[in-house]
């Protein structure tokens, strides 16, 4: 039996410490902790072991430099965002725009702004950009 890979994706978690180094820049463990924690009780350790797998993922990056490790998102969010749509509509959409799309639009109603915004996006026809 061979061994299943090792995913790259990040879990739900992981992407929940990824929006704090978005939102904050570069923290350390006790930052992300602090933030975690208010929302739901978390452990510093379960910190601690989510960031050492985010790093084997390379999706985190660490500065040891200072007394406290300092970690920071290895992608930004626009990479992250356009690698995991990328993912979902080839896997789930059979690779179709147009059908992730439409059944986006179809979850709930979209303000008039939304829709014009979303015509101009198809009018400069941008395609799909590999993140680095």
């Amino acid at each position: 039996r061979m061994p299943r890979p090792k995913a790259t994706r990040p879990t739900d978690r992981e992407l929940e410490i990824l929006q704090i180094l978005w939102e904050r820049g570069n923290c350390t463990a006790k930052d992300i902790h602090e933030v975690l924690n208010k929302r739901s009780k978390t452990a510093y350790n379960t910190v601690q072991t989510i960031l050492i797998i985010m790093l084997e993922k390379k999706l985190v990056t660490r500065d040891d430099s200072a007394k406290s490790h300092v970690f920071s998102a290895k992608y930004s969010k626009e990479a992250m965002e356009t690698r995991l749509v990328k993912t979902f509509m080839d896997t789930v959409f059979g690779g179709s725009a147009m059908r992730l799309v439409t059944r986006a639009l179809s979850l709930k109603a979209t303000s008039k702004e939304d829709k014009e915004k979303i015509r101009q996006a198809l009018e400069r026809g941008k395609g799909y950009e590999e993140p680095d």
